[in-house]
C-alpha cells in the first residue's frame, strides 16, 4: 500500500490517498477527505487500471466526467499518480521518504 498525503491550505482541506494492488493486477484507491468534492472523486474512481496511471490521455484518474466536481488546481489528481506510481514501483519508497514533499508555491504578489 502506498500512501500520499495533500494539504490543500488555499481551501484548508486536507486529503489522504492510499493505493494498494489488487488480485486482479488493477489498483484500488483509498481518499479519505474533509472535502465533499473530494469526496465524490473518490466515490467514483475506487478503482482503476495500470494504463490509468502510465497514459494520460484517456485515464480515469483525469476524466473530465469523473473529476468534475473537483477545482482545476485540486491537487489529489496527481496524488494519485504518485501514489499508484510508487505502488507499481515506478517511483522509488526510497526517494519519496528522502524528499518527503513537492510544492508548488503559491505568490500572489506581482
Amino acid at each position: 500500500m502506498a500512501k500520499v498525503e495533500v494539504n490543500m491550505h488555499t481551501c484548508a482541506k486536507k486529503h489522504i490517498i492510499e493505493v494498494t494492488m489488487n488480485d486482479e493486477g488493477n489498483l484500488d484507491v483509498k481518499i479519505t477527505t474533509n472535502c465533499p468534492h473530494v469526496q465524490e472523486y473518490a466515490d467514483k474512481l475506487k478503482e482503476i487500471t495500470l494504463e490509468d496511471v502510465t497514459s494520460f490521455a484517456g485515464s480515469k484518474v483525469v476524466d473530465p466526467d469523473i473529476r468534475a466536481t473537483l477545482s482545476v488546481p485540486c491537487l489529489v489528481p496527481n496524488a494519485v499518480f504518485d501514489a499508484a506510481w510508487i505502488e507499481v514501483g515506478m517511483l522509488s519508497k526510497n526517494l519519496c521518504n528522502q524528499a518527503h514533499n513537492n510544492e508548488i508555491i503559491l505568490d500572489g504578489q506581482e
